[in-house]
């Protein structure tokens, strides 16, 4: 048993459960039924046949438990995921234990009191763990079927057909297929509920944990069974397993390793993992922590191994304890076998375990991937790296041939007296105004106004907020910052909070803490980005999932923030720094956010806005508002003085209706100039 030397050390979130792992059927059109060839065999099953009547899902998650810890109705050989059985009346049965699918397979079958096999099925995609079912023609009926010398012959109906009559063989040349085809060890996998009542195993497997199970146990054996780990191991350091460091045999070592028996896979709890025999107990961090492109650690894998192939904690075949061991080694080529895509499960794309049972069970968040993995069928699977298949589009709320608006928005026009306005964040989308008085504790609040006669109209006012997580209500924090996007409001600002409220409604709906507070606020592509001393990343599709990205760090400062072009890029403004960076979201979904181009100026940048057409204008702290060259940062013209208005302290700022809106901190108003006085 090995103790629990690190708490998770994982930030914190995934395809459905992958592809189809739920009950439900896949979405189509109409359910068809699979097409046999004109007279006869073979039965041609495309994606679109499946449905309810056929198929199944294995180890989803609504399976009841008592089925996935029967031993004899889940359970799977590594060499034979694929499963066939022919039951009463003629009914075949596939199941597929696995997490990745299997294109163009072919089934020829073998039937007692025929000389030559023929052709059963063929298979456009065999899904992951799909379990198909359907009764065989010729237990109802005559058939014309094709044999393998390509003979046409009938086979005579039997309604007693079984399992026992009837053999099967694949036919597939898909890469996947042959990967799994060089598995060399037949070690049984099942899944046990062990001691409900000790506490080590006080927290049963649940169906994900299955799911990932099918995917370590495919992998390991695997590693084992290939040529690389073989030479590895004999060119690898001394190993033993006692104190006096007896040398083992490494042909021992593989033959043990190949030729184990089965594993029954739990979940532990305040360990990392327990192993022996057949047990075989992972905490729930090992479960979904050992491909590369999560925590990339697998090391808890092959230590509970070692003791299932016998091994203790006295040699260097669980601890390393002197530098080699068997664990390392085997990490290291675990890890490397997954980065070269030779795994049969090599990236947690597949699965997404993180990202779609996160609000479920108690996964915990998204970790950062230790590796990039990028591959064409994972972009398939979940839409890429960048963002997912999920994502919402970009919510700019724009009206391009909207009139341009003129107006002054200061206290009078808020309906408040002079010391208690002070106008600092404001957002514009459609016909609505959102604006930010950030001036007195105990006073602040977020206005909505209607745009749509061309004058500010007072619509809304949030200044008291109830918590969603407590049902507390208070005063509302001092709102630094606001944005709209798909539906919904988002302020942050003093309290180290992003609150979230429902655009309708203005009820808070979610709250996620940010420390020190958070100054900027932008949205692209279904993504919400908050930021101060770096950027952080929330999919707007599901705020549930918490973050989905971090940006490196950026020096904090209370004047930072951040704006969006109107290709959908995403800009940090680093105020101390007199700069503004590009955030390259390419690999979020690994939860990692980037920084790309950087635009520097010549002064400290309060804020930015862009124009359609791609003008970038910028707040300064030397209350000069300007228009700068987009590309290199350096001034084109100053708008401090635009028409007849001349900006005090030019702050926040946003292009929206062929109108600049922008806040005068110093005047304490809120200017719309029309864009075509920014000639």
């Amino acid at each position: 048993m090995k103790k629990n030397f690190f708490s998770l050390m994982m930030l914190g979130i995934g395809l459905l459960l992958m592809t189809g792992c739920t009950d439900a059927t896949p979405e189509l059109e109409t359910p068809k039924e699979p097409e046999k060839e004109e007279n006869g065999l073979p039965i041609n099953v495309a994606i679109s046949h499946y449905n309810n009547e056929n198929t199944y899902y294995l180890l989803n998650d609504d399976e009841p438990a008592e089925v996935f810890f029967n031993a004899s109705q889940r359970y799977f050989y590594v060499d034979e995921p694929l499963q066939f059985t022919v039951e009463k009346d003629g009914w075949f049965q596939l199941r597929f234990y696995s997490p990745r699918a299997l294109p163009n397979v072919t089934i020829w079958a073998k039937l007692e009191g025929y000389d030559d096999e023929f052709k059963l099925f063929v298979f456009e995609k065999i899904m992951p763990f799909q379990q198909f079912r359907m009764q065989l023609p010729f237990a109802k009926e005559d058939v014309m079927v094709t044999t393998r010398n390509g003979k046409r012959i009938q086979i005579m109906a039997n309604e007693h057909i079984s399992h026992e009559n009837l053999s099967f063989r694949i036919e597939c040349d898909a890469p996947y297929y042959k990967t799994l085809k060089s598995i060399k060890s037949h070690c049984k996998i099942w899944f046990g509920r062990y001691h409900a009542n000790q506490d080590i195993w006080r927290w049963p497997v649940r169906a994900y944990h299955t799911r990932e199970a099918v995917a370590i146990a495919l992998n390991m054996f695997y590693m084992f069974s290939s040529d690389e780990f073989a030479q590895a191991l004999h060119e690898y350091g001394h190993l033993y397993n006692n104190a006096n460091k007896t040398p083992i045999d490494k042909n021992e070592i593989l033959r043990r390793a190949i030729n184990h028996g089965g594993l029954c896979f739990g979940r532990v709890s305040g360990v990392l993992g327990t192993g022996g025999g057949n047990t075989y107990g992972l905490s729930e961090g090992v479960y979904i922590g050992h491909y590369p492109d999560d925590i990339g650690d697998p090391h808890t894998l092959f230590h509970e191994f070692a003791h299932c192939m016998g091994y203790g904690h006295d040699g260097n075949m669980t601890y390393e304890n002197g530098g080699t061991g068997w664990t390392p080694l085997c990490q290291k080529l675990y890890t490397q076998f997954c980065l070269d895509k030779k795994m049969p499960v090599y990236s947690r794309r597949f699965m997404h375990t993180r990202r779609y049972a996160a609000n479920k069970y108690d996964i915990p968040a998204y970790s950062s991937s230790a590796h990039i993995i990028e591959d064409p069928e994972l972009d398939e699977l979940d839409g890429g790296l960048n963002r997912g298949k999920e994502f919402l589009p970009t919510d700019w709320g724009e009206k391009e041939d909207a009139k341009p608006l003129s107006f002054t928005l200061d206290y009078t026009t808020a309906g408040v007296e002079q010391n208690n306005y002070a106008p600092q964040g404001l957002y514009v989308h459609g016909d609505s105004l959102y604006v930010t008085n950030g001036i007195r504790n105990g006073s602040f609040s977020m206005d909505i106004y209607d745009l749509s006669t061309g004058k500010p109209v007072h619509k809304k006012r949030i200044d008291q907020w109830t918590n969603p997580n407590n049902n507390t209500e208070a005063a509302l924090p001092k709102p630094v910052e606001v944005l709209y996007s798909n539906g919904k409001i988002y302020l942050c600002g003093g309290n180290g909070m992003l609150l979230v409220f429902d655009g309708k409604t203005s009820e808070c709906i979610r709250t996620f803490n940010y420390n020190p507070y958070p100054v900027g606020l932008a949205a692209s592509d279904g993504v919400v980005y908050i930021y101060r001393n770096w950027a952080t990343a929330f999919a707007e599709h599901n705020l549930s999932f918490g973050p989905i990205g971090h940006s490196p760090s950026i020096v904090s400062h209370s004047e930072n923030s951040m704006t969006a072009d109107y290709d959908g890029n995403i800009y940090a403004i680093d105020y101390h720094n007199k700069r503004m960076m590009q955030i390259d979201p390419k690999h979020l979904m690994a939860f990692k956010l980037e920084l790309g181009r950087e635009i520097k100026f010549a002064e400290n940048p309060r804020h930015a806005t862009w124009s359609a057409d791609g003008r970038l204008f910028a707040s300064f702290a030397n209350n000069k508002f300007c228009e700068m060259n987009p590309k290199t940062g350096e001034m084109i013209k100053d708008y401090t003085t635009i028409g007849n208005i001349t900006l005090k302290t030019p702050g926040r700022c946003i292009i929206r209706h062929n109108t600049l809106f922008i806040v005068d901190r110093g005047a304490k108003t809120l200017y719309a100039i029309p864009m075509n006085e920014l000639k």
